[in-house]
């Protein structure tokens, strides 16, 4: 009997002085690798941090399936993600961040959703799913409740960040435009991936707290870039064409 081919999954990390977070997440994401029907690859896009996160990863991981780009002169968590999608190798793309708040153990079901769906969101907000930051968890929900239920937007949980799509699904989104600023970029992915039509599964998973390094998320500068974007979106004033 023949073995399943392994689907190959390209996951892209940015990074900002996560030397702690991003070398232990690291090491995890290749034991899941291992353990699952996948060939994965980690894709850490640095912006020259100053505690050396990029050269640090790089030397710890040479010789395995970890590829680092350190940005000498850009900036950016929009920006960083797009230009490590840009070097991914995949035939499935998965985006997560550095500092454990998106748990690596989701990975493998992330990508067997895809059977199913066209994109796979992981979700705070979804029945199972939840928080560890209480003083982030209410505004959470009130912002993501009125996304959902006021502007159309297609999950709970719009700003995860954390989701499993197939490339070929991917690059038919306008990426320049969408992977741009902070995290507002998944605002953008999630509702234009329901405006072309794709099927969205919206997976549960708990967000705990950092352990190392400083987050750094301002609330109120979000809240209110994360909100004007929405109503672009809604409005269809925040993707142009080219």
């Amino acid at each position: 009997m023949k073995k399943a081919k392994k689907v190959k999954v390209s996951v892209v990390i940015p990074t900002l002085n996560e030397k702690e977070n991003a070398s232990r997440l690291v090491s995890k994401l290749l034991q899941i690798g291992k353990a699952n029907p996948m060939d994965l690859e980690v894709v850490v896009v640095d912006d020259d941090s100053q505690d050396k996160t990029g050269e640090f990863i790089r030397n710890k991981f040479r010789g395995k399936k970890v590829r680092v780009f350190i940005r000498r002169k850009s900036r950016g968590l929009g920006t960083a993600i797009l230009h490590g999608i840009k070097r991914t190798t995949g035939d499935i793309i998965v985006g997560m961040d550095a500092d454990f708040n998106h748990d690596p153990n989701l990975l493998p079901r992330l990508v067997r959703n895809l059977k199913n769906s066209e994109l796979a969101v992981a979700s705070r907000l979804a029945k199972g799913g939840g928080m560890e930051d209480w003083v982030r968890i209410f505004p959470t929900y009130v912002f993501n409740s009125f996304l959902y239920w006021v502007l159309r937007f297609p999950t709970m949980d719009n700003m995860s960040g954390y989701y499993a799509i197939r490339r070929e699904h991917l690059f038919s989104l306008p990426l320049k435009q969408m992977y741009v600023g902070y995290g507002e970029y998944h605002l953008r992915l999630v509702y234009l991936a329901k405006k072309k039509g794709m099927r969205i599964a919206e997976i549960p998973y708990y967000s705990p707290k950092r352990k190392y390094g400083e987050s750094k998320s301002r609330l109120v500068n979000m809240f209110f870039k994360y909100l004007s974007v929405s109503f672009n979106l809604f409005l269809e004033r925040e993707i142009k064409n080219d």
